[in-house]
């Protein structure tokens, strides 16, 4: 699914720019919507639960598996792709936005 990859991508942007080290240092990264989404901060503005619904229905579970994907897309690099906005048509032409 385009929405998850891009939430991914867009999420790793610290590691691949090197501002944070590693897993552990990134889950703790506070400028970056992955901190919320793992627990480690809390932002009323941010959508966690929108997020973790494309994973599992239950948050605990969903939590584990979006941890587990955005570890396993480290090593993915940049995205042609996925950047610079023009598959954000494709998704809200496909109705998944």
């Amino acid at each position: 699914m385009y929405q998850k990859e891009l939430i991914r991508y867009i999420h790793l942007n610290p590691l691949r720019a090197n501002i944070v080290k590693d897993l552990a240092a990134f889950d703790a990264y506070p400028y970056a919507g992955h901190s919320a989404i793992m627990e480690k901060c809390s932002r009323e503005w941010q959508s966690v639960n929108s997020v973790l619904s494309l994973f599992d229905a239950r948050i605990s579970t969903a939590r584990r598996a979006y941890g587990k994907y955005v570890e396993a897309g480290i090593d993915q690099g940049r995205r042609p792709e996925l950047m610079g906005g023009a598959g954000w048509f494709a998704v809200q032409v496909d109705g998944q936005t």
